[in-house]
């Protein structure tokens, strides 16, 4: 056990010096065996150092990127001739008025081959019925279609 409880600290202590910027490098050639390369001023490499403290979180929470529970009953498909239809209901069940946006995208595979948003502003403790027609095309019904909805604050 003793053994072992030595080793642990040599480990760390190993793979903080290996992770560092210090060091004298690799081991190989000397810098004179090796011819010199020289880069052009325009392509010089550029490294950059990483962020030394954390990110300013925004204090504003009147914005939601992640209210898909507002959107009910909503369908989208596409019809015989591949022209997409989305249809929906937003309910804003707070006690402010929300201006809801909706983003729909159809996809087949990674290509998207059609998109369109929404923006509707529901009043305190209403619903409001949203819909695109022929926002996108396919051939014939095959494709994905995925709705997200963000949510603000009304002015």
């Amino acid at each position: 056990m003793r053994k072992r409880a030595l080793l642990l600290p040599a480990a760390l202590l190993l793979a903080a010096s290996g992770c560092s910027g210090g060091g004298s490098g690799p081991s190989g050639p000397s810098p004179s065996a090796s011819p010199a390369i020289t880069t052009p001023a325009s392509q010089t490499p550029s490294e950059s150092s990483p962020p030394t403290t954390a990110p300013v979180l925004p204090t504003d929470v009147s914005t939601s990127l992640n209210a898909i529970d507002a959107l009910r009953e909503h369908t989208c498909a596409a019809g015989a001739d591949g022209q997409w239809t989305f249809k929906g209901t937003l309910v804003n069940s707070t006690d402010k008025a929300k201006t809801y946006t909706v983003a729909i995208a159809v996809t087949v595979g990674a290509a998207v081959q059609g998109h369109t948003l929404i923006t509707e502003t529901v009043q305190a403790g209403k619903s409001a019925e949203v819909s695109a027609e022929n926002f996108a095309k396919t051939t014939g019904q095959a494709g994905t279609c995925e709705p997200v909805v963000s949510v603000e604050d009304a002015s």
